[in-house]
């Protein structure tokens, strides 16, 4: 009979069933092993995954069949499938100066018969909380209707029942100053400051831009939303029809001017295919990696399996069962196990996923979407654990063919047959991965991952030879190291998995810690200066008057008496709404992103001679002199052009801009470093017709240098007044990766001593006879103790050196990546420039010590605490 006939088959799984049972906690383990990472895969993929639609430029249209949007004068246009509209002309349409949106009983009227239809709108407003101003987006529809279901959840409070009252957005309640829009308080909307009132809270589906509110119709009036946009959807209707909405109809009401965002589903274009096929293919090596590291992990639990059931297989090829049979025995256990833990694990995965999503929706504050299951990703998932159950097992199966059976039975060693092998293989998929990961520096981390994964795969076929060269090394070591390391190369099919195991787990968590350590580098290395040194700056551009004599007093309290307070203000609307200012960088009156303004202002600061004084650096009887008269002090005197200094405005809600501020100016450069970049006078604010706001209070270090104490009462006391202002102390600050090198330092110590552990008992479980050779020749009881702390350390620390040396290159290049913000240098006018980051590139030594040294020592000091000290005694057997 065939071993690979149906009937063997089911005879070695009864066997590999029958002897499971019988070693429980191993099973367990080798359960573990495999379907824990089966069902996290599986929960990744059903649960952090899932998306709530695809469409991510238009309103969600929930349970309606469209939603409509359309003003007079678009008739004719064209659209896609997903809303996306134009004129004849190919351009994007939108409201021009009297197309007036479509009225509800027009929009019904181009319906069909018995449709019926809501309005909806959003828009960007701004709005006053007991804390400050905010600025956010907010939707206007009735939740209560059934048109809106599966647009959000109501998870606090009640949902709007009349105009005046909204809900805010989970999302939102989430930040630290959450109270300042929590339920039961009113808020001031818009110029007009109209009253809302927040009466509960709900988590919104991810549709483009979340809503910080959404509240009931009539709350805001129509026009508040601004003209209508076909992409936007600022002012638009859900449609509830009879019957369903066709490409035909579709076409007649835009020939009308309507545009039907996302309504026939058929019509919709297979866009994400590619991108799910890229995500897939960006995935494999990742799970190539999990595979390596399972197969890894349980090859040394097979083999303790393997080497317990020695007089099983002895028996059998007594009486007459080949090396195929033996190996066929062997293999069913990975089969039996790769297909049972990945059954669990996949199961394991999929109950978790829709248990963990409320608690995922909750930390993100948004609707992750209905559960649906991935099928084909859960069948490759469970696929892939099968295979490594396999896999773990092939090695075990093949030791178990080549079972000396007169051997076994009569009580003596197995001559091992293990070979160092040949190295040219490992030797040059390792020299082939190196250069592709030195290669890949700069490029997606996917390559990095690949190239990483080639070099695992050439060091796991080299561990063998380290094996050999660690005995030859070890030959002057004391007793119980040299007999460890002689005794890794006589086993070397059970020795080298766990080596090779812990290898690539070190590997993993080293590439980690030096790309997570980096980033942390190079964020410190763009972290610029936002004041003089020592100064104290309080900001809150959003911050009503009344809080800002609150923060003023609270600030005072803390300071000496007589320490002078600076005050810098932001233009503002008449109404008292911010404007931001971009002032020129240079003569060509080009604009760059002012990344420095801790102030908020676009570098235009609104203020007094004290302020002056402390953007300049110094005293100036000509700058104050022109301040005086009226004249704006620009500090970098090459953008004033035939005397004037020309500055654009914005508002912070995306308004209408106000026409350009041309202003006669007088430039004057700063000592050193400066922190405005134009200077007006609160007079001259008002004459051209704007307000000025409070932005910033400063304490100038000329006057008080502040201490950190005092600084820590003083933002104590603020965030009590409110939290959308920032106390910030100018002193050199290195962001830390404390948290992060001590999670890594656990995960470390969990992999390595827990693969170290299963070696080690393996190991003594096959050095029994040695050992009672050792207790025949007088060999002291602590003997037994040093030999498997020997063990331990020779398997940890080959280990964790050559993963420690093989993870060095692929964290390198991953971080050998350009920043993703530039560095900002900020020139003594003020004005900035950003230029690309250089990578940089920091090991962390913490943890390579805690490796390289601290591990595989404790690793050998738990192998010494946790073996019993009594040598066995030879046993006589009969013969």
């Amino acid at each position: 009979m065939s071993p690979m006939h149906g009937s063997g088959v089911r005879a070695a799984l009864r066997i590999s069933r029958r002897n499971a049972l019988r070693s429980k906690r191993r099973s367990a383990l080798i359960l573990a092993m495999i379907g824990l990472p089966v069902a996290l895969a599986v929960f990744s993929l059903t649960a952090l995954f899932a998306l709530a639609g695809t469409d991510r430029q238009h309103y969600p249209i929930g349970q309606a069949d469209a939603v409509v949007t359309g003003a007079h004068g678009w008739a004719g246009l064209t659209q896609d499938a997903w809303g996306n509209a134009q004129d004849a002309q190919g351009n994007g349409v939108s409201a021009q100066p009297g197309e007036g949106p479509f009225t509800q009983a027009e929009v019904t009227a181009l319906l069909a018969p018995g449709s019926r239809v809501i309005p909806a709108a959003r828009g960007t407003f701004r709005y006053l909380t007991p804390q400050g101003y905010e600025t956010g987006e907010i939707r206007q529809v009735d939740l209560r209707d059934p048109m809106s279901r599966g647009t959000f959840r109501l998870t606090e409070g009640r949902l709007p029942v009349a105009p005046g009252e909204a809900v805010v957005s989970a999302e939102r309640l989430n930040r630290d100053d959450a109270p300042a829009v929590a339920p039961g308080v009113t808020l001031l909307v818009g110029e007009e400051r109209r009253p809302v009132r927040v009466v509960g809270v709900a988590m919104f589906a991810m549709a483009g831009i979340e809503p910080t509110l959404a509240t009931f119709p009539g709350s805001l009036p129509a026009d508040a939303f601004g003209p209508v946009d076909s992409e936007l959807m600022s002012r638009a209707w859900l449609v509830d029809s009879p019957r369903p909405v066709t490409w035909a109809d579709v076409r007649r009401l835009n020939a009308q001017g309507l545009v039907v965002g996302r309504a026939v589903i058929d019509r919709l274009p297979a866009d994400e295919s590619p991108s799910r096929v890229s995500d897939l293919v960006r995935a494999v090596p990742w799970v190539a990696i999990m595979l390596l590291e399972v197969v890894l992990l349980a090859g040394p639990a097979f083999a303790v399996g393997r080497l317990r059931r020695s007089r099983e297989f002895a028996l059998v090829a007594v009486q007459g069962g080949s090396p195929a049979h033996l190996r066929t025995i062997a293999i069913a256990d990975g089969l039996l196990f790769g297909v049972v833990a990945s059954a669990l694990g996949a199961a394991l995965g999929l109950v978790a996923a829709p248990l963990a999503t409320p608690l995922l929706e909750w930390r993100a504050g948004v609707l992750l979407g209905p559960f649906d299951v991935p099928w084909a990703g859960v069948a490759m998932v469970a696929m892939l654990g099968v295979v490594a159950g396999l896999l773990a097992a092939l090695a075990p199966a093949v030791a178990a063919s080549r079972t000396d059976p007169v051997a076994v039975l009569s009580g003596r060693r197995e001559r091992g047959r293990e070979r160092a092998g040949r190295p040219v293989l490992g030797t040059v998929l390792v020299v082939a991965g190196t250069a592709a990961t030195i290669a890949s520096a700069g490029h997606d981390i996917a390559w990095t991952a690949t190239s990483a994964l080639v070099t695992q795969l050439g060091l796991v076929a080299l561990v063998p030879v380290f094996l050999a060269a660690t005995a030859r090394l070890a030959a002057r070591l004391p007793l119980p190291l040299r007999f460890a390391a002689r005794d890794a190369v006589r086993n070397r099919g059970r020795t080298a998995p766990a080596v090779a195991a812990v290898m690539t787990a070190v590997v993993a968590l080293v590439s980690v810690g030096v790309a997570g350590h980096s980033v942390v580098a190079q964020r410190s290395v763009l972290d610029y200066a936002q004041a003089p040194a020592g100064a104290l700056q309080v900001t809150g551009p959003d911050l009503t008057p009344e809080l800002w004599d609150r923060v003023r007093s609270a600030v005072r309290e803390e300071l000496p008496a007589g320490v002078p307070l600076i005050e810098a203000r932001m233009l503002a609307t008449r109404s008292g709404a911010p404007l931001y200012a971009f002032v020129p960088d240079d003569a060509s009156e080009s604009h760059r992103m002012v990344v420095s303004d801790a102030a908020g202002s676009g570098g235009l600061l609104v203020g007094g001679e004290d302020l002056l004084r402390y953007v300049l650096r110094r005293e100036d009887p000509g700058a104050v002199a022109a301040l005086r008269e009226g004249k704006p002090v620009v500090l970098n005197p090459d953008v004033i052009r035939q005397g004037e200094v020309r500055i654009e405005l914005a508002p912070a809600t995306g308004e209408e801009a106000p026409p350009p501020l041309t202003l006669p100016a007088v430039g004057v450069r700063p000592t050193g470093q400066g922190w405005a970049r134009v200077v007006v006078s609160p007079e001259v604010a008002a004459k051209n017709g704007y307000a000025a706001v409070t932005c910033m209070l400063v304490v100038d270090p000329a006057d008080f240098r502040t201490p950190q104490a005092t600084a820590g009462r003083i933002a104590a006391k603020v965030e009590r007044i409110t939290g959308m202002a920032v106390v910030r102390l100018e002193t050199p600050q290195t962001p830390g990766d404390t948290l992060f090198l001590v999670v890594l330092g656990i995960a470390a110590a969990v992999l390595v001593l827990g693969m170290t552990s299963v070696a080690t008992m393996l190991a003594a479980v096959e050095a029994r006879p040695d050992l009672e050779t050792m207790s025949a020749v007088g060999a002291a009881p602590r003997v037994k103790r040093a030999v498997v702390a020997g063990q331990a350390l020779v398997i940890a620390l080959l280990g964790s050196v050559a993963g420690v040396l093989a993870g060095l290159a692929p964290g390198v290049a991953a971080a050998w990546r350009p920043a993703p913000f530039p560095a900002v240098v900020v020139r003594a006018d003020g004005t900035t420039t950003m230029v690309p980051a250089d990578p940089a590139i920091a090991i962390p030594w913490a943890l390579i010590g805690l490796l390289v040294v601290g591990l595989p020592l404790l690793a050998a000091l738990g192998g010494a605490a946790f073996t019993r000290s009594r040598l066995p005694l030879p046993r006589r057997r009969a013969t």
